[in-house]
C-alpha cells in the first residue's frame, strides 16, 4: 500500500541569513516560486503538473504519493529554472514529509 504525504510548500523561502526572502512588500514562498516554474514547464503528466502549479499557487498543500513525490523531486532536481537556494529548500521540505 502507498503511503500519500500531504507537502505544504506554503512557507517563507529563505535567503543565505536565514531570513525570509522579499520583494518590496511581496514575500515569497517556496509554493510561490515553483508554482511559475511548474505552469511554464514544456515536460511531463501536464494534467497533474498542470493541478499542483493552481494548488501551489492558492497555497495550498499537495497530497502526494511516493511516485507523485519522486516525480516532484526529479522536477526541482532538473529544472533548471530554479536556484539553488530555492531547490534546497524545496527538497527540505519534501525530504521532512
Amino acid at each position: 500500500m502507498t503511503k500519500n504525504n500531504i507537502i505544504n510548500f506554503d512557507i517563507p523561502l529563505l535567503t543565505l541569513d536565514g531570513t525570509p526572502f522579499k520583494n518590496g512588500d511581496k514575500d515569497f514562498t517556496l509554493g510561490s516560486v515553483l508554482a511559475p516554474i511548474i505552469a511554464q514547464s514544456t515536460k511531463g503528466d501536464a494534467l497533474k503538473l498542470f493541478g499542483w502549479a493552481l494548488s501551489l499557487y492558492k497555497k495550498e498543500s499537495l497530497n502526494l504519493d511516493q511516485s507523485d513525490q519522486n516525480t516532484m523531486r526529479d522536477f526541482i532536481k532538473n529544472s533548471e529554472h530554479l536556484t539553488i537556494l530555492a531547490k534546497a529548500q524545496l527538497l527540505n521540505t519534501l525530504d521532512k514529509s
